[in-house]
């Protein structure tokens, strides 16, 4: 194998002795199930708890919509992502949290957004302001984020600046009615009365669960009844208690992971943008696809485009800025060999929906569905192919 995939990269304990059984089919199956398993928990414990627990945390507070969308209901939709970056970091300590973020924003842009206009019982036109917004505030995010990985260190001050950057973005997010209703003047459109973002509140489904999936799921839903109160009961404690169950899941889900992906010599990143994408975004995926069949596109297009700038400059730049705090070191190293191209490419895949959205004048016909599902697993199979040395 190529250097940039060796062993080595995953770091000491990972790839032990505990594998010498790792080709047996066995080894395998357990972790592939484990994995399921804790994308199934985490799913569990933001819909049912998490999530709840930062609705009632915004009221209490009196947040407006625009701060409590890109703060509270940002963090509770991108949990999963920010504490498998956190793993990545402290746990494990490889690249496989950047993949994760990399790879759920590319499955949440074509995915989310390539379901929403096939699934929907219409063609759905969505407004072009927010999508403009959203697009434009993440290839900001990701070009910052190239611009730090791109030596190969992430210093304290690369990593604050990350931060502050979403900082900022909330900030313009508690003025984006003004900003919405001045686009819309200059543009003699009329302004909107409503706000748009007060579309991105998540909302829950009352449909009962297969009794085969409510079988499999019980042990996880016991634990979490016994050792998570409802928000109603403590909202605070219902807050604190799921960031532990999440914590503990990611642990595990990229701990196994990283196992997985040293019985098939696969380097952490291209494990996290392939398999731990995928299931920490399949959350998010069904809710926004559940909205999309009821004609609310703009929900769903906005969710898909602008939880990922919570996932680069606060799912990455929050572990980067507290390894650096806490170990106090001059800097993270990270495989910009790798994690520069696969930025790229989400910079273009970002740049290819927009433009198939103008193109279609932002009506999300099946067709432009289908264009951004076969974006997906283009990118998919690309990566792949470079896994298993399958590119000339």
């Amino acid at each position: 194998m190529p250097a940039r995939r060796s062993l080595y990269e995953y770091g000491a304990g990972v790839c032990d002795s505990y594998f010498t059984d790792k080709g047996t089919y066995i080894s395998i199956l357990l972790h592939v199930w484990g994995i399921f398993y804790m994308f199934w928990g985490l799913a569990i414990v933001c819909d049912d708890y998490f999530v709840t627990s930062l609705e009632t945390i915004s009221e209490t507070l009196q947040l407006s919509d625009d701060v409590a969308g890109a703060t509270f209901m940002a963090a509770g939709s991108s949990a999963p992502e920010l504490f498998t970056s956190l793993m990545g970091v402290f746990a494990v300590r490889n690249d496989i949290g950047i993949g994760t973020i990399v790879g759920s924003a590319v499955f949440n842009l074509c995915v989310i957004i390539g379901g929403t206009a096939m699934l929907s019982p219409e063609i759905l036109k969505i407004d072009w302001k927010p999508i403009t917004r959203d697009t434009l505030f993440y290839g900001m995010s990701i070009a910052l984020m190239i611009y730090v990985l791109s030596d190969g260190l992430v210093t304290v001050l690369e990593s604050s600046v990350l931060v502050l950057g979403y900082v900022s973005y909330v900030i313009v997010m508690y003025f984006n009615q003004s900003l919405m209703d001045g686009v819309s003047k200059a543009c003699g459109e009329e302004a909107s009365s409503k706000d748009e973002d007060e579309d991105k509140k998540e909302e829950e489904e009352e449909d009962e669960a297969a009794p085969v999936a409510e079988a499999i799921a019980l042990p996880l839903s016991t634990l979490f009844h016994y050792s998570i109160p409802t928000a109603k009961e403590s909202y605070l404690l219902t807050f604190f208690n799921s960031i532990v169950w999440i914590g503990v899941l990611s642990y595990f889900m990229v701990t196994w992971a990283s196992k997985l992906g040293c019985i098939w010599n696969i380097h952490p990143a291209i494990m996290g943008v392939t398999v731990l994408a995928a299931g920490t975004s399949v959350p998010d995926a069904i809710g926004s696809l559940l909205v999309a069949r009821e004609g609310k596109g703009d929900m769903a297009v906005s969710n898909a485009i602008g939880s990922n700038v919570f996932d680069i400059l606060l799912g990455l730049g929050l572990p980067w800025l507290l390894s650096a705090t806490i170990y106090g070191s001059s800097g993270l190293s990270v495989d910009a060999e790798n994690l520069v191209p696969l930025s790229i490419i989400l910079f273009g895949t970002l740049f290819a929906v927009y433009f198939v959205a103008l193109a279609a004048r932002f009506y999300l016909t099946r067709t432009v569905g289908m264009i951004f599902f076969s974006f997906y697993f283009i990118f998919v199979g690309y990566n792949l192919a470079d896994a298993f040395d399958l590119l000339p």
